[in-house]
């Protein structure tokens, strides 16, 4: 009788690990069919990026915008960006010598990093890219990845 049960709770964890590990799989296989239908529209993937603890999008650009879940900013507009931690300036571009306004302070440390992209555009407008919150340099990276290409593209007169 005990073997019986002990070949039951077996083969039940077996089947959980099972249906975990497809669950994986499965999702992986939805954001690789994601990443090939933006790359299909002609729009280069950058990072993936979290907009909350539930939804990750991708930021992508073309040669005309960058991109990310419902939101979209045109390179043309955009004059500057600030790369931030918990609000704290990393590093800044902009097109032309002052153009991005005085930075704010810091906020104060909430026990994680928070970081973003500060997209400064024409007219004054500011929009943000979250890249996350994630320890061990994977928004860090995000962050990194995406100032770049914001940068590159100001560089573009």
């Amino acid at each position: 009788m005990i073997r019986a049960l002990a070949l039951a709770i077996l083969l039940a964890t077996l089947f959980v690990v099972f249906r975990f590990a497809m669950a994986l799989r499965w999702a992986k296989r939805a954001r690789e069919r994601a990443r090939d239908a933006e790359e299909a529209r002609g729009r280069r993937v950058i990072a993936e990026v979290p907009l909350s603890e539930e939804e990750v999008v991708f930021l992508a650009e073309d040669e005309r915008e960058f991109s990310w879940g419902r939101h979209s900013v045109e390179k043309r507009a955009i004059v500057g960006a600030r790369l931030l931690v918990n609000g704290a300036v990393l590093r800044e571009c902009a097109r032309r010598e002052r153009a991005l306004p005085p930075p704010a302070p810091p906020s104060e440390y909430e026990g994680r990093e928070r970081w973003e992209i500060a997209l400064f555009l024409e007219g004054g407008g500011e929009t943000r890219i979250p890249c996350g919150t994630l320890r061990e340099g994977v928004s860090r990276e995000i962050a990194a990845r995406a100032f770049e290409a914001v940068r590159s593209a100001c560089a573009i007169p």
